[in-house]
């Protein structure tokens, strides 16, 4: 009878066995490919919210049990507790920046180009691939291996994940898996989406890697690993995309105007560099030039004395040590190389030193010449570990021959003085043809987790040099495009539909929104859904369009005209007779009345002690002249839009009550048409997003004429705009317009482009006006002002 396999874990601090595992059989691989194939069609839907969730629930397990997770890992690493400690709340962070990015729906980048007299109708949109498998990394427990990065992307994208555990972490990987899976039931989501598989052989990896169900594979560790994971599924009868991240030199380079200052300082900062996590980091200083000379000198003697005084390190696992202590004596035995630091195991057998470290290596660096370097290739290869190589060059001319000599790399650096711009130009150029990170005047290790940051680079540092494995760009590893053509609506996927139901960026025939589009489908138009995607622009007034214009200002008691009358004015064969038809309606006691009841609910709005007591006199005014326009306005859109539809098809028998408000002049303020500023725009786009507001409308750029004002008005509003109160205030003043409309006589007023004038009344209807009225009423209330409450004066 044949026994399973197993394999222990182990404390790399004192070689002491901690437990055995299984290793993963075919058939616990074949059941985890089952589950991920029969997961992967609800997961991988156009709706994020089960995966938001799931996400978020990771992330906070993760943090509920980070110190047991810190105490397992650091048992099974050597790493210490503060190094881990941070990993783990990387690792959320990680979760949590992808769980936005796909609440947004950044990641569908999806693409609408409407059909044209010469092309038809083309709408594109990303879709997850299918099941990923991810190789977990031996250097990072937490934030590359079973809940990392990769995981975490995947999972995003909507494509189930099965990970192969480290051997050198199983407890740490066992412990992180049991908290995604209760993160799973927690959540509902389908069981199949996660699975972990532990093996310290190779028999179920290259079964995964060539599963036909797997459509990914995403993998951080050596090139001999990565290469031959990628020669696998380059092999398989239908080829799948290995994103693997195998190494890098990241060669840092010292212009002469570099050292002019402080060269000893330079040299800490580049020990603290190389020896970060021992040394055991894709992104460590592996090779660098020095110029000859006397600066030169100093900073070499201070590197090498530091390193020297620095107590050596613990290897994640003994093949590590092993591969460091050979690489390090092959290369220390290089002809004119010399050795500065380290280089020697302490007792030479890996058995108990005497700093009780087991597999323990002192930080090391050697010095060559560019020579000598350009010629020998084996100074080029990756030591991996606290192991560097200097390398002394005479002209800085020289360098671009250095650099055009390196493969492909994760990160190149470059340090420079005052006299060094047009060498390190030359030198960027041809770095940035071999790596896929610039770094200037610091250092490559720590790689920050943004949108704009690309941790990839040419082969051999990756398989793949577009993709990167760190910030939210990563989640394009696991998503295609396809396109649509001529697609009926009901057919289309969510984000591409004219309505645009989730509410995500789009670009539009070359403009980028979030507003939905008209429509050529009446069923969408019947429904309510369809809507500009911006407001029309400023039209060129008919004679009998300019008299409405001029009209509403004075009808509507009110010194400006709002964009819901420009928007229509592109149609006077509307406005004209909606107008002449609604203005008996508009001067009727009963509208004042209706208007008047649009109130905002008091427990919306913020205490008197939150008033924003700087406020000028003209901003007041300005507030509560707005203000008093809206309940009009939205009742006067909610009657249009009934009047496209339902209603008597002649006028009510009402008199013209004539002009009853206030000369425009009279308070005419008039908001700031430049361009704002960096703070300004910020807030406008923060406006933009939360209303979907497609354009920020003349109320916030009057504010925005006081300096510093709308900032500090939009900090006190913006929580309170986002509030569970703040919605339901919304759904109040909408249903209090509607029920208020149906009461009043509505007169019908035909027009050839009905759908369009019912778009700009339900974008006014529906997304504008109530938000503006209960934006005005709270920041009324910050002032101090009782009109925060609509009254019927």
């Amino acid at each position: 009878m044949q026994h399973a396999k197993s394999f222990s874990s182990i404390d790399p601090r004192t070689g002491a066995e901690r437990r055995r595992f299984l290793d993963a059989t075919t058939a616990d691989l074949d059941k985890a490919l089952a589950g991920a194939a029969e997961a992967f069609p609800g997961w991988g839907g156009f709706d994020p919210a089960p995966r938001v969730a799931l996400l978020r629930r990771i992330a906070e397990e993760l943090t509920a049990r980070r110190a047991e997770l810190v105490e397992f890992a650091e048992a099974e690493t050597g790493l210490p507790e503060p190094r881990l400690s941070g990993e783990v709340a990387r690792t959320v962070f990680q979760l949590t920046q992808f769980a936005r990015l796909i609440e947004r729906g950044d990641h569908f980048d999806a693409v609408i180009d409407p059909a044209t007299a010469a092309t038809p109708d083309i709408r594109r949109v990303n879709v997850p691939i299918g099941p990923v498998a991810v190789f977990a990394a031996s250097n990072f427990p937490f934030a590359f291996s079973v809940a990392g990065t990769d995981t975490a992307a995947a999972l995003a994208a909507g494509c189930p994940v099965i990970v192969k555990g480290h051997p050198s972490h199983p407890e740490t990987a066992e412990l992180v898996a049991s908290l995604v899976r209760s993160a799973i039931a927690a959540t509902g989501a389908p069981s199949g989406v996660f699975h972990l598989l532990q093996e310290s052989g190779l028999e179920v990896a290259r079964k995964l890697v060539t599963a036909p169900e797997i459509a990914a594979v995403a993998f951080t560790g050596s090139l001999a690993g990565g290469r031959a994971i990628f020669d696998l599924a380059a092999a398989r009868p239908r080829p799948i995309p290995v994103y693997a991240e195998m190494g890098s030199l990241n060669p840092v380079f010292l212009l002469p105007g570099a050292l002019a200052g402080d060269p000893e300082g330079l040299a800490d900062g580049y020990t603290d560099s190389l020896t970060t996590a021992n040394g055991q980091l894709c992104t460590k200083p592996g090779v660098l030039f020095v110029p000859a000379g006397e600066a030169g000198d100093r900073f070499v003697a201070r590197a090498a004395q530091r390193l020297r005084d620095h107590p050596p390190g613990v290897m994640l696992n003994a093949s590590m040590w092993e591969r460091l202590a050979d690489g390090v004596a092959e290369t220390v035995a290089r002809p004119d190389v010399r050795l500065l630091a380290g280089g020697t195991v302490l007792d030479g057998t890996g058995g108990a030193l005497p700093d009780g470290a087991w597999f323990s290596f002192p930080a090391s660096l050697v010095e060559t010449d560019l020579i000598t370097f350009l010629a020998d290739p084996a100074l080029r290869e990756e030591r991996f570990g606290p192991f560097g190589v200097v390398v002394r060059y005479d002209e800085p001319g020289e360098l671009t021959v250095a650099a055009s000599s390196l493969d492909g790399h994760l990160t190149g650096t470059i340090h420079l003085g005052t006299d060094d711009t047009e060498t390190a130009r030359r030198l960027a150029g041809e770095l940035a043809a071999r790596v896929g990170r610039l770094v200037w005047n610091g250092w490559p290790t720590g790689v920050a987790v943004t949108d704009a940051m690309h941790h990839g680079g040419p082969y051999p540092a990756t398989t793949n040099a577009a993709a990167t494995s760190v910030g939210t760009n990563g989640i394009g590893r696991f998503l295609r495009p396809v396109a649509y053509q001529n697609s009926p609506q009901d057919l289309l996927p969510l984000p591409l539909r004219d309505a645009n139901p989730l509410r995500v960026r789009r670009k539009v025939a070359g403009e980028v929104g979030t507003e939905a589009i008209i429509t050529t489908e009446p069923a969408d138009a019947a429904r309510g859904a369809v809507l500009l995607p911006s407001l029309p622009a400023k039209p060129e007034l008919t004679a009998e369009a300019a008299r409405v214009i001029g009209e509403v200002p004075r009808y509507l008691g009110v010194p400006f005209v709002s964009p819901i009358f420009q928007a229509l004015a592109n149609y006077p064969d509307y406005l004209v007779p909606a107008w002449d038809r609604f203005k008996p309606v508009i001067g009727s006691p009963e509208f004042r009345t209706a208007a008047a009841g649009l109130g905002v609910p008091v427990e919306l709005l913020p205490g008197r002690e939150e008033s924003l007591a700087d406020a000028g006199a003209d901003i007041r005014l300005y507030t509560s002249t707005f203000h008093r326009l809206l309940p009009e306005l939205l009742l006067l859109a909610s009657c249009w839009y009934r009047g496209l539809t339902v209603g008597a098809e002649t006028t009510p028998a009402l008199p013209d009550p004539g002009p009853r408000g206030i000369p425009p002049e009279a308070l005419n303020i008039t908001p700031d048409g430049s361009t704002p500023g960096e703070e300004l725009a910020r807030v406008y786009e923060e406006i933009r997003a939360l209303h979907d507001h497609p354009r920020v409308l003349s109320y916030y750029r009057a504010i925005g004429n006081r300096p510093g004002l709308l900032p500090e008005v939009w900090k006190r509003l913006e929580p309170i705009a986002r509030s569970a109160e703040y919605a339901v205030a919304y759904d109040q003043v909408l249903a209090k317009a509607a029920a208020a409309a149906a009461r009043l006589p509505v007169p019908v007023v035909g027009t050839p482009h009905a759908d369009d004038v019912r778009a700009i009344l339900a974008l006014f209807r529906t997304r504008l006006i109530p938000s503006l009225l209960l934006d005005t009423a709270v920041v009324l209330a910050l002032l101090g002002e009782d009109a925060a409450i609509v009254t019927a004066s």
